[in-house]
């Protein structure tokens, strides 16, 4: 009986152990209490049966016991291996953070979809889409709502150049408010970043004017944002700046019908390392995390989204619009964003996925 009493003291050792550690990693996983619950309900059932079980198997006569205590090994090491993410996917995390998870999965199915990696079909997105309406409570829901325009525009193939830039830096700043201590730094501080995504937005609108057959007025705009260029002009930006201005000039001079400006996100309008500049300076979308969001991005923002609550309410039939709903605000020009880098290395890399670059 000694014998059945230290084989069962250990192995409620080791579960008290490996039950405080994992204890532990749930808290810091933000899962639900009855995670918890079921984690500790697994250990008392491994001390339990070490109680009942060890002593029983020993007092068996001697060919019987090497099977018997073959078989409660098996048992008990069975219920010791199970894995504590069942429990989580069986129990889930606490509301703001399965949110963060649903966040992380939509970059990372953003990445693929971007980068052509892998294959990502519509019914994916649609479910990414959906989790996160069920996630949306009044203290996230703008972030929930720039999170299904993301996954919209990814459906319908088109994302805006300024409008993604726009929704990107606005949903790390969200993302910061909700998760201060868990989301990656940003790659530059606010006044390197907030200089970046000023010359993103003027270079992003000369693209949106030079898409279409530009009217006279939208003609001098252009002329306008071209000249204004040169606020920006900095020894890791001239190459940029001169290839911009190479390109804007030769297209004022001879503009062909039909023909955009910058035709695709390749950007060969912009010579042989047009694309590398661009990276260089907007390689990754941290590049321009923490940049101020002046009153007109905000104002944006928020038309964009009341534009495609309105768009789905048309979609839904008249009864289904709400009274008063503002007309759908028309859509910016767009193409496929370039390549930029993945930080798809765990968490890391979904947080830092390009939205608009």
């Amino acid at each position: 009986m000694n014998a059945a009493f230290i084989a069962a003291a250990g192995v409620t050792a080791l579960a008290v152990f490996l039950f405080a550690a994992e204890g532990r990693s749930l808290s810091e996983g933000h899962a639900r209490a009855r995670v918890q619950l079921l984690n500790t309900a697994r250990w008392a059932f491994v001390i339990a049966l070490s109680w009942v079980l060890i002593p029983a198997a020993l007092s068996q006569p001697g060919p019987e016991r090497t099977a018997t205590i073959l078989g409660l090994t098996v048992l008990i090491g069975a219920l010791i291996l199970i894995p504590v993410r069942w429990f989580i996917r069986m129990g889930g995390r606490r509301g703001a953070w399965e949110l963060r998870r649903a966040k992380l999965d939509v970059a990372r199915l953003a990445n693929q979809v971007r980068h052509g990696r892998g294959t990502v079909t519509p019914s994916r997105l649609k479910d990414a889409a959906d989790r996160i309406r069920a996630l949306r409570t009044p203290r996230t829901a703008e972030l929930c709502d720039l999170m299904i325009a993301e996954i919209d525009d990814l459906l319908a193939g088109r994302e805006s150049w300024n409008g993604g830039g726009r929704r990107s830096i606005r949903m790390d700043e969200l993302a910061r408010d909700l998760w201060s201590d868990e989301m990656p730094p940003p790659d530059n501080d606010p006044g390197e970043a907030t200089f970046r995504w000023y010359l993103y937005k003027t270079f992003g609108r000369m693209m949106e004017i030079g898409a279409a057959e530009p009217s006279p007025e939208a003609r001098d705009e252009f002329h306008k944002l071209l000249d204004s260029l040169e606020e920006y002009r900095r020894p890791d930006t001239k190459a940029f700046l001169d290839a911009v201005r190479r390109s804007a000039d030769a297209w004022i001079a001879d503009p062909s019908p039909g023909c955009p400006w910058i035709a695709s996100y390749d950007f060969k309008e912009l010579g042989a390392t047009g694309l590398e500049e661009i990276r260089w300076i907007w390689g990754r979308e941290a590049a321009m995390w923490g940049a101020f969001l002046d009153e007109d991005d905000l104002r944006a923002l928020k038309e964009d989204l009341a534009g495609r609550e309105a768009s789905k309410a048309a979609a839904a039939g008249p009864e289904a619009a709400p009274d008063g709903a503002p007309e759908a605000a028309p859509d910016a020009a767009s193409v496929a964003p370039p390549e930029a880098a993945s930080e798809e290395a765990a968490e890391a890399t979904s947080e830092q996925t390009p939205e608009a670059v």
